[in-house]
Protein backbone atom coordinates (compact mmCIF):
# COMPACT_ATOMS: atom_id res chain seq x y z
CA UNK A 1 0.00 0.00 0.00
CA UNK A 2 1.12 3.94 -0.82
CA UNK A 3 0.59 5.06 2.24
CA UNK A 4 2.83 2.43 3.98
CA UNK A 5 5.90 3.34 1.81
CA UNK A 6 5.26 7.26 2.61
CA UNK A 7 4.75 6.24 6.36
CA UNK A 8 8.46 4.07 6.49
CA UNK A 9 10.79 7.36 4.43
CA UNK A 10 9.14 9.56 7.50
CA UNK A 11 9.60 7.48 9.98
CA UNK A 12 13.05 6.75 8.65
CA UNK A 13 13.82 10.68 8.63
CA UNK A 14 12.62 10.51 12.62
CA UNK A 15 14.71 7.76 13.33
CA UNK A 16 18.00 9.68 11.50
CA UNK A 17 17.20 12.49 13.72
CA UNK A 18 16.97 10.28 17.10
CA UNK A 19 20.42 8.96 16.28
CA UNK A 20 21.58 12.14 15.59
CA UNK A 21 20.06 13.43 19.14
CA UNK A 22 21.86 10.89 21.21
CA UNK A 23 25.08 11.46 19.85
CA UNK A 24 25.05 15.32 20.22
CA UNK A 25 24.14 14.31 23.79
CA UNK A 26 26.71 12.06 24.42
CA UNK A 27 29.55 14.53 23.13
CA UNK A 28 28.14 17.81 25.19
CA UNK A 29 26.71 19.34 22.37
CA UNK A 30 26.17 20.39 18.66
CA UNK A 31 29.97 22.22 18.56
CA UNK A 32 31.61 19.15 20.99
CA UNK A 33 30.21 16.69 18.43
CA UNK A 34 30.95 18.26 15.13
CA UNK A 35 34.02 20.12 16.19
CA UNK A 36 36.24 17.71 18.76
CA UNK A 37 34.71 14.21 18.22
CA UNK A 38 35.19 12.83 14.84
CA UNK A 39 32.81 9.79 15.37
CA UNK A 40 30.57 11.63 16.76
CA UNK A 41 31.14 13.88 13.22
CA UNK A 42 30.92 11.52 10.70
CA UNK A 43 27.80 9.95 12.32
CA UNK A 44 25.88 12.62 12.21
CA UNK A 45 26.98 12.98 8.99
CA UNK A 46 26.36 9.73 7.90
CA UNK A 47 22.31 10.20 9.26
CA UNK A 48 22.11 13.44 7.61
CA UNK A 49 22.74 11.31 4.29
CA UNK A 50 20.31 8.89 4.73
CA UNK A 51 17.84 11.81 5.64
CA UNK A 52 18.63 13.67 2.49
CA UNK A 53 18.00 9.88 0.55
CA UNK A 54 14.72 9.36 2.22
CA UNK A 55 13.69 12.72 1.25
CA UNK A 56 14.84 11.76 -2.02
CA UNK A 57 13.00 8.72 -2.33
CA UNK A 58 9.75 9.77 -0.80
CA UNK A 59 9.66 12.30 -3.71
CA UNK A 60 10.34 9.91 -6.18
CA UNK A 61 7.57 7.97 -5.02
CA UNK A 62 4.76 10.46 -4.41
CA UNK A 63 5.90 13.66 -5.46
CA UNK A 64 3.05 15.28 -3.11
CA UNK A 65 2.99 13.57 -0.25
CA UNK A 66 6.39 15.56 1.37
CA UNK A 67 4.73 19.26 0.50
CA UNK A 68 1.43 18.14 1.45
CA UNK A 69 2.26 16.73 4.69
CA UNK A 70 4.92 18.70 6.05
CA UNK A 71 4.63 22.38 3.90
CA UNK A 72 6.85 24.09 6.06
CA UNK A 73 9.47 22.10 5.43
CA UNK A 74 12.27 23.14 2.71
CA UNK A 75 12.17 19.52 1.13
CA UNK A 76 14.67 20.66 -1.66
CA UNK A 77 17.27 21.59 0.57
CA UNK A 78 16.84 18.51 2.26
CA UNK A 79 17.43 16.40 -0.59
CA UNK A 80 20.16 18.34 -1.74
CA UNK A 81 22.11 18.52 1.14
CA UNK A 82 23.34 14.78 0.03
CA UNK A 83 24.98 15.89 -2.59
CA UNK A 84 26.24 18.79 -0.88
CA UNK A 85 28.05 16.57 1.96
CA UNK A 86 29.48 14.38 -0.52
CA UNK A 87 31.18 16.72 -2.93
CA UNK A 88 32.40 19.13 -0.03
CA UNK A 89 33.67 15.83 2.17
CA UNK A 90 37.09 17.44 2.25
CA UNK A 91 36.22 21.09 2.83
CA UNK A 92 32.71 21.14 4.77
CA UNK A 93 32.38 23.87 6.68
CA UNK A 94 31.57 22.46 9.85
CA UNK A 95 29.95 25.77 11.12
CA UNK A 96 27.21 24.29 8.65
CA UNK A 97 26.36 21.07 10.24
CA UNK A 98 26.05 22.89 13.84
CA UNK A 99 23.08 24.79 12.40
CA UNK A 100 21.81 21.85 11.23
CA UNK A 101 21.57 19.70 14.14
CA UNK A 102 21.19 23.29 16.32
CA UNK A 103 18.33 24.64 14.58
CA UNK A 104 16.62 22.48 11.61
CA UNK A 105 16.37 19.18 13.00
CA UNK A 106 13.62 19.83 15.72
CA UNK A 107 11.32 21.05 13.47
CA UNK A 108 12.08 18.30 10.57
CA UNK A 109 11.47 15.76 13.67
CA UNK A 110 7.90 17.28 14.52
CA UNK A 111 6.61 17.30 11.13
CA UNK A 112 7.60 14.04 9.89
CA UNK A 113 6.24 12.99 12.91
CA UNK A 114 2.70 13.94 12.17
CA UNK A 115 3.04 13.35 8.92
Amino acid sequence: MPSERVAKYFRDIVDAISLIEGWVSEAGGPEHAVYHDAKARSAIERQILIISEAAIRLDRFDPTAAPRLAPKIDWPAIRGIGNFIRHQYDDLERSILVDVVRSRLVDLRQACARA
